[in-house]
């Protein structure tokens, strides 16, 4: 954590006198998951995934890629200043469930770089493997936030598509987010980013109050939409299959500043049967904290 804190990156980049560039370097990772049941189940309990299904929540292994991933920001050839950086999307495109049984290698490695009006943008790209299959791949979305940037020489990243939820429904009662969310997700997760665990500590990297974990809050979505899509398979204890592969897309809007009430808004579209959409919103916020995408 200390190295994260203290990377300061590229002054020339970071000073707007150079394009960056990011390195060619990965980081990898083989585990069988049979030694990890302890904090697999924790983490199933976190984010109210069905631990009946006997298979892995998909964000459990995005979860796990933070942790490459902040091998790959501490690098000294990684341009930007390590301190700051601002998850702001997450794509993940599953090829089937992954068994509690499986062992698998998981490496990450620097994507893309674009420009963007609030600084450089870049992307992390992890791939689960099982065996020679791969079974998921990760990609992060990063913002680098910074004054000058050089104008030209990248292309710049493309503004999301956020679209409307007129007619979502409300699929749950408002959920109350305590105080120490943050603490009990950092325990499992081993993301102790202080901006999560206190006001205080959030307080000194110039934030009001402390906020909720990006990938805490996209995993439970997911488990809101699971029960959506898929409520007779749940209710019978059955693994859902897949047609083919799941996608599952956020963007992340805004922070959940903590304590919280958040809900959850859901729609099936009639024009895309083979997408769903949710929001996480709040009465308190004027646009919601996040929208997720799946499709399959």
């Amino acid at each position: 954590m200390l190295r994260l804190l203290f990377h300061s990156g590229d002054k020339a980049v970071t000073s707007g006198k150079r394009l960056p560039v990011l390195p060619d370097l990965e980081i990898s990772n083989t585990f069988a998951l049979s030694d990890l049941a302890d904090n697999i189940y924790q983490y199933h309990c976190c984010v109210d995934w069905s631990v009946s299904l006997n298979v892995i929540h998909p964000c459990w292994f995005a979860m796990r890629a933070i942790a490459l991933q902040a091998d790959l920001f501490k690098d000294d050839a990684q341009p930007f200043k390590a301190l700051g950086l601002v998850h702001v999307a997450n794509h993940i495109r599953m090829h089937r469930w992954v068994e509690p049984h499986e062992r698998v290698t998981m490496t990450s490695r620097f994507g893309k770089v674009w420009s963007h009006k609030r600084g450089y943008m870049f992307s992390v790209l992890t791939t689960v493997m099982s065996g020679d299959e791969c079974v998921l791949e990760i990609e992060a979305h990063n913002l680098a936030r910074q004054s000058d940037i050089i104008e030209g020489g990248l292309v710049p990243y493309p503004k999301p598509e956020i679209l409307s939820a007129d007619n979502a429904i409300i699929t749950n009662k408002p959920l109350a987010l305590p105080s120490d969310l943050g603490k009990v997700y950092a325990k499992i997760s081993g993301d102790y980013n202080p901006i999560h665990l206190h006001p205080l500590s959030a307080k000194l990297f110039g934030l009001k109050r402390h906020i909720a974990h990006g990938m805490w809050t996209k995993a439970k979505a997911f488990s809101v939409v699971a029960k959506q899509l898929w409520e007779k398979e749940l209710t019978a204890h059955i693994s859902p299959t897949l047609p083919n592969q799941l996608q599952i897309d956020v963007q992340f809007m805004q922070m959940i500043f903590l304590p919280a009430q958040i809900e959850f808004e859901f729609t099936l579209d009639p024009s895309a049967p083979h997408q769903a959409v949710l929001w996480v919103t709040s009465t308190q916020a004027p646009k919601p904290y996040l929208q997720m995408t799946v499709s399959w």
